[in-house]
């Protein structure tokens, strides 16, 4: 990951009938290769990671009491998946992925700091428009002081 590029934006792409998905040259070169894709663990949509933030995930997850640790760990390893872009910057993703964020046609993929976020785009306009108004958003931008 290279650390002075922030995954930043929101990019709308098509996801084709054989489950390829362009990703966008500035969340590549933010994230680097390979990036390991998963479910979300809080919404219905993929998170895209760099692979040193999925080992800083992965060692938090380790530090759980064994029960625990190997419920997440199986519960987030298990489905994630490593790809690298081919050279027209498409990856393929696999039915599991696809099938657990509904991604079917039109899908955004979010900018999120270290990390960047898939989702069906009905959904994304769903969650953002409906859910989360703008004093909602003011009052988390009061909390975290930005």
């Amino acid at each position: 990951m290279n650390e002075s590029i922030p995954v930043l934006s929101k990019y709308p792409y098509n996801i084709d009938k054989k489950n390829r998905l362009f990703i966008p040259s500035k969340i590549k070169e933010a994230l680097g290769d390979p990036i390991i894709i998963g479910p979300d663990m809080r919404e219905d949509a993929l998170v895209i990671y760099s692979l040193e933030e999925w080992q800083k995930i992965n060692e938090k997850i380790e530090k759980l009491p064994a029960r625990e640790r190997d419920i997440l760990l199986h519960a987030f390893n298990s489905n994630c998946d490593t790809f690298t872009p081919d050279t027209q910057g498409r990856i393929t993703l696999n039915q599991v992925l696809v099938d657990r964020a509904h991604l079917d046609g039109s899908v955004i993929i979010e900018g999120l700091g270290k990390k960047a976020r898939i989702w069906n785009s009905e959904t994304f306009n769903k969650r953002f428009t409906v859910e989360v108004d703008a004093e909602a958003i003011a009052d988390l931008a009061d909390k975290a002081d930005i």
